[in-house]
């Protein structure tokens, strides 16, 4: 005899009947676990840097005094070399150092009477294209009413070139006023072309 068959009996799972990966308990320890990665290899959270302390008493980088050459040049040509001791921040920016040969220049000049009265220094850049060193110096405009000879002018044009030549041994000295090329310095000598 047989025996009637009896009908499959269902067992009860908990959940809502999903596959098994699809746990809450499991899908929130997968996460947690990715977290936990990402945290190890990025180092955490980034935060900004803090600031270094401010200590009473700090102060900034001191300047370097050094010796900067110029050459006074007259309105003849004859050549004149001066030293100026003045204090830099970096000694070995070549702009900073013709600059500050520039304004010892004007000094000099201007107690020659040879600078214009009222007119600042010029300020010198230094570019450097492959061994090609260019000195250009910008020389401030004149202010109205303010006149200058020819003679002290070529003198002021000659020494402005020479000292760039010395202060940086530039190979092209490029002469600008008030940042524009002018076809002259102040109205009367043509800068030297290069």
């Amino acid at each position: 005899m047989r025996r009637p068959r009896r009908p499959p009996t269902k067992v009860a799972r908990r959940g809502t009947g999903g596959p098994a990966w699809a746990a809450p308990q499991l899908l929130l320890a997968s996460f947690a676990l990715i977290l936990a990665a990402a945290f190890a290899v990025t180092g955490g959270a980034s935060r900004p840097a803090a600031p270094p302390p401010v200590i009473a008493g700090d102060a900034p980088t001191p300047a370097t005094t050094v010796e900067v050459r110029f050459v006074v040049v007259d309105a003849r040509g004859l050549e004149r070399p001066g030293f100026a001791d003045v204090a830099l921040a970096d000694p070995d920016d070549p702009s900073a150092r013709l600059t500050a040969a520039l304004g010892a220049l004007r000094d000099d000049l201007l107690a020659a009477g040879v600078w214009p009265t009222g007119v600042e220094a010029a300020a010198g850049f230094v570019l450097e294209l492959g061994r090609d060193r260019t000195a250009v110096v910008d020389v401030p405009a004149l202010p109205t009413g303010v006149r200058i000879d020819v003679d002290d002018e070529l003198a002021v044009v000659r020494s402005l070139v020479a000292t760039a030549r010395a202060a940086v041994a530039a190979d092209e000295v490029r002469l600008t006023v008030a940042g524009e090329e002018r076809p002259s310095l102040w109205g009367r000598v043509a800068p030297p072309s290069g």
